[in-house]
């Protein structure tokens, strides 16, 4: 009898360490879950954060320009490699369009090695100097970050043409 005594309390063990590993298995799964969405959360945020920082760069360089030619040259000189296209036209009023890539890192770089590119429109209408800014990754569709600037374009007025 003592036999059967001691298989029966070495089956319980068995048991309980079977339910011990089940339960640190499903509690090991949940945590990895966590790790890995927060991990997908603090890239995009990230993304997010340097889709901010540099179109508002490229904002602060429009908000200071005296108009569309002023401002490409300022981004080309900033960006080198920079592509710039007569975009389609916006209605009657030509627009100028500026192609620069970033690298994983978010460092300005050529098309080759570009992950993500920063699309900007510039147009002039009457005074007004309006940019639209597109940030995305390059194998995506929808954008990281859109901005949409207007500038009032303040003309010095020549007082030696009167």
């Amino acid at each position: 009898m003592k036999h059967r005594n001691r298989a029966k309390s070495s089956s319980l063990f068995l048991l309980e360490l079977i339910l011990a590993i089940l339960f640190f298995s499903l509690a090991s799964a949940v945590c990895v879950q966590f790790f890995v969405k927060s991990h997908i959360l603090s890239r995009d945020a990230r993304r997010l954060n340097h889709a901010v920082n540099e179109c508002s760069g490229i904002a602060e360089i429009i908000n200071t320009s005296d108009g569309t030619d002023d401002a490409i040259e300022v981004i080309t000189g900033i960006y080198p490699d920079a592509f710039l296209t007569d975009a389609a036209e916006n209605g009657d009023v030509p627009s100028v369009s500026a192609l620069i890539y970033y690298d994983e890192e978010f460092v300005p770089c050529p098309e080759t090695d570009g992950t993500y590119v920063l699309e900007a429109v510039f147009w002039e209408q009457g005074r007004m100097l309006t940019a639209g800014m597109t940030i995305v990754e390059r194998n995506e569709d929808a954008p990281i970050y859109e901005l949409t600037i207007k500038h009032y374009l303040q003309r010095r007025y020549d007082y030696a043409k009167r």
